[in-house]
């Protein structure tokens, strides 16, 4: 559903980690000068700061494969564009946005050296060096299945990352954030994550996206309830598994994924945790005023002029809840573009046309509420939110799910708010301090691996 694109889609972490990576060209024909093919593991470093990096060439039938890992960003098994041998010197691209992440390096037999250039995520464009040395990979403790199942008349396409050890095993099911994402995203950093530590990992290609079917509706894929029921088609192939421990198959969700895994909860009485990251605590259309406000505010417009932004998008809504005339808001908008805030508004929806569907129906998850939901809970709960979010507003989010869960006596939840961190869990350095780049806010990961290891023995 598109109205939850409103609000995310200026994350990178949420948006610009999935489509790119999996739809990106093949690499090139080529006849490496040099044997290129094998596991490399090194750094990209600026100003003293080093980003760890890990990239897999293989060639067949003179064409170069290649991905990269970069843990700290969340990139697992991303693919590696336009790939380059001419003489000495090795050259690929990681498409993450419009301009591609740039490598270009020079081959000294162990060891890969150059010059990195792009945005790695960063607001401006820089350079560094970076430098790959060639090393045995270690074997993963984990195989990779590709499955499809069925939800009604939609096919969905995922991979099962499942434990080397004897099962039956814990699983997951992973929701993903708003828009049409596939399985090539963040989530595969998430499923290893997970897999390394024991407990089987679904991840799977949104309808309309990548390999599943059914089409997106305005490029926002579908409802909530629908998407539910996709994952929940997941946890029923899960099921059927003998590999799989029926009773201990959880979902996680980041985001939009935060709305999407309490529903899949109160649905369906296979579930038995649930994870939520950045998200589920309030609903789209407050997520959707705390976005610009916040954005409005950091660019430094004083409050009387933000009131009036707000004031729009609320009038925008009414409009798609049919409580108000499509010509008040024209009128509203029309005097608003002359204001300098207007620009800086989300796409969506105040700035669509007459004619997009938004304004032809109501949006039956707009006001979507949480609590009732949180409410009935009795599953143990997870909910991971950073201080420093723009997106979501994390201290009311943590406040409500909180207080719903007390009230509907939840003997088991966990909700950590991590100080700097912002909505994809990364803390930006200090301004003050040394240069860095953005990292996993410290213990994040390792908290929620440790819970859900807990609560899966």
């Amino acid at each position: 559903m598109l109205r939850k694109l409103r609000a995310l889609p200026v994350v990178i972490f949420l948006l610009c980690f999935c489509q790119l990576t999996s739809t990106a060209a093949e690499a090139p024909p080529f006849n490496p000068p040099f044997n290129l093919d094998g596991y490399w593991e090194g750094f990209v470093e600026r100003q003293g700061a080093k980003l760890g990096i890990k990239v897999e060439f293989k060639t067949a039938s003179d064409v170069v494969k290649a991905v990269i890992d970069i843990p700290d960003l969340y990139i697992q098994g991303y693919k590696l564009t336009n790939v380059r041998c001419e003489s000495s010197s090795v050259r690929f691209e990681l498409p993450l946005s419009r301009e591609p992440d740039k490598f270009d390096g020079e081959f000294k037999g162990e060891f890969i050296e150059g010059t990195y250039s792009g945005r790695f995520y960063q607001t401006e464009a820089l350079s560094a060096h970076f430098i790959l040395w060639r090393l045995k990979k270690k074997t993963l403790p984990y195989k990779q299945e590709e499955v499809s199942f069925q939800n009604g008349e939609v096919k969905l396409a995922g991979t099962v990352f499942t434990p080397l050890k004897k099962g039956p095993h814990p699983a997951v099911v992973l929701f993903h954030g708003s828009g049409p994402q596939t399985r090539d995203s963040y989530l595969r950093f998430f499923a290893d994550l997970f897999a390394r530590r024991g407990v089987a990992t679904l991840i799977f290609d949104k309808r309309g996206a990548g390999d599943s079917t059914k089409e997106i509706q305005n490029k926002g894929g579908d409802g909530f309830n629908e998407l539910v029921d996709d994952a929940l088609a997941g946890v029923r192939m899960l099921l059927e598994r003998q590999d799989i421990d029926r009773r201990k198959i959880g979902v996680w969700g980041l985001s939009q994924g935060g709305w999407l895994s309490p529903m899949a909860a109160a649905k369906s009485k296979q579930i038995a945790f649930l994870m939520i990251v950045s998200g589920g605590g309030v609903t789209p259309a407050e997520q959707e005023y705390y976005d610009d406000e916040v954005k409005l505010r950091d660019r430094g417009f004083p409050e009387n002029e933000i009131t009036e932004a707000v004031a729009l998008l609320k009038l925008a809504d009414e409009v798609i809840r049919k409580r108000e005339t499509w010509e008040k808001f024209a009128q509203a908008r029309t005097a608003a573009q002359q204001k300098p805030w207007f620009q800086l508004l989300d796409f969506y929806p105040v700035k669509l046309p007459r004619q997009a569907p938004v304004w032809q129906a109501p949006d039956p998850d707009l006001d979507f509420d949480p609590r009732p939901l949180w409410e009935q809970l009795k599953l143990p709960v997870l909910a991971i939110f950073g201080e420093a979010d723009k997106l979501t507003p994390s201290a009311e989010s943590a406040r409500r799910i909180d207080l719903t869960l007390r009230k509907g006596g939840n003997p088991d939840y966990t909700i950590k708010i991590f100080p700097n961190a912002g909505h994809g869990m990364w803390v930006s350095p200090v301004k003050d301090d040394k240069w860095d780049w953005d990292r996993p806010a410290p213990g994040w990961l390792d908290l929620m691996v440790g819970w859900l290891q807990k609560h899966t023995k």
